[in-house]
């Protein structure tokens, strides 16, 4: 788990954890809160644990869903290019989140993906049975397209009422991926040394930001 203020490329935190432990991530946020951290609003990829944690440290602030994490998780399966109409047109509305930035503009946006709901209830609702008695639904992708806009009606729209809060964690994500390049390099490494391996790199990584910060100054 990495912890980073918007619009500063620093790591405030680090933390090793086999799943998203509400428990620990709590404790994180109070290890930050001690350190003299103070945010006014929260973005996350929105899993249960950050969810719980947050409200137990920050109460009730602000938290915005990463809306590429919702919409990734909408429009994974359905495919590129659908083949029936209707799914097409599930998947257009999925990638109308990005041109939402008004509430006006999120109520018609809801206001179509219920309408769709309503008009494929049957189609979203199909099963299939083997002859065990087993069942399944036959459109998963489309199911689960249909739960992740309804999870973005509220959470990925937060930042409408706070301008100067981030809509996504893509600042964080290009840390990350900075960082997973790293570790492919050395993707032979033991298990054992590849949290030292982690914290030496945010080490210098953030020891760099600084430097350069300096730089500019002088």
């Amino acid at each position: 788990m990495l912890y980073r203020q918007s619009k500063s490329k620093l790591i405030l935190h680090a933390s090793f954890m086999k799943r998203e432990y509400g428990s620990l991530i709590g404790k994180n946020l109070k290890e930050l809160h001690e350190k003299g951290y103070r945010f006014t609003c929260i973005v996350s990829d929105g899993s249960t644990g950050i969810r719980n944690a947050v409200i137990r440290v920050y109460g009730h602030i602000p938290h915005q869903i990463c809306m590429a994490h919702i919409h990734r998780q909408a429009t994974n399966g359905l495919g590129k290019y659908p083949k029936e109409e209707k799914v097409r047109k599930l998947k257009k509305l999925a990638d109308h989140l990005w041109r939402i930035e008004s509430k006006e503009a999120r109520e018609w946006w809801k206001n179509q993906v219920n309408q769709w709901i309503r008009e494929h209830g049957l189609f979203v609702g199909e099963t299939r049975w083997d002859t065990t008695g087993h069942w399944w639904y036959i459109h998963g992708g489309v199911r689960k397209c249909v739960r992740a806009l309804k999870t973005a009606y509220e959470d990925c729209f937060v930042f409408l009422d706070h301008p100067l809060m981030p809509k996504t964690t893509n600042e964080m994500e290009a840390t990350i991926g900075n960082l997973s390049m790293k570790h492919l390099v050395h993707r032979g490494m033991k298990r054992e040394n590849l949290e030292p391996f982690i914290r030496w790199f945010i080490y210098f990584y953030n020891r760099n930001i600084l430097s350069q910060r300096k730089t500019t100054k002088a």
